[in-house]
């Protein structure tokens, strides 16, 4: 098999180097995060702000891997700290990247993308026409199986969407930071999206969150 021509897919989408021998259906490995680069935070908060016209520009693998570790990735020698908080660190919330080959799990303990859905479904992701074309679509899922059982269902949602908050805050820094444009969305349909993703029916899709090179850059 030329694994060249297996990699074009992918690589039209995401550039960057992967492991040798990966194809489309595999897991994605992603490289180390920067965890050393950006830009002042001040100024970083002075600029963010919301984009919802996308650029026809892929997202380096390099920049896709920092950006997930700043979302939600691991920031300590335990696996269980991340650099978003989460009620008792329970770690509810899951991170899809909804790329145009697929849609990937971010796994923060391995650092790497685990394919769950083969084919486009950016579209999928919300009901403004830019989330079909944005080079990226993050969804954000609560599994409920990890919130503490003496939460009421009121309690867990809260939380749930606090967490979801403080994930979509850092991609906006990071966004910032790194020239990328992003936008934090409600304008879904999640039991649609839910259904996409294969999920079980403990696991409840809250929020989206696209994200690429503005359209004027």
């Amino acid at each position: 098999m030329n694994i060249s021509h297996a990699l074009s897919p992918l690589l039209a989408v995401i550039s960057g180097s992967l492991l040798s021998g990966t194809a489309l259906s595999d897991n994605i490995m992603l490289p180390p995060p920067d965890k050393k680069g950006g830009r002042p935070l001040m100024q970083v908060l002075n600029e963010r702000h919301s984009t919802r016209s996308f650029a026809d520009k892929p997202i380096p693998m390099e920049i896709l891997s920092s950006l997930l570790w700043a979302a939600q990735g691991v920031n300590r020698d335990d696996p269980d700290y991340r650099t978003a908080p989460s009620s008792r660190n329970s770690n509810e919330i899951e991170i899809y990247a909804v790329l145009p080959q697929g849609a990937y799990l971010y796994k923060p303990e391995t650092h790497q993308l685990e394919r769950v859905v083969q084919g486009d479904m950016r579209a999928a992701t919300g009901t403004q026409e830019f989330a079909a074309t944005a080079p990226l679509n993050l969804v954000y899922v609560v599994d409920q199986s990890k919130q503490p059982g003496d939460f009421d269902a009121k309690r867990k949602l809260v939380t749930a969407c606090t967490g979801v908050g403080f994930i979509g805050e850092n991609v906006y820094l990071f966004c910032t930071s790194a020239g990328l444009g992003t936008v934090f969305r409600a304008m879904i349909d999640a039991d649609y999206i839910q259904r996409r993703l294969k999920l079980p029916v403990f696991k409840k899709v809250l929020y989206a969150q696209s994200v690429g090179y503005p359209s004027d850059s």
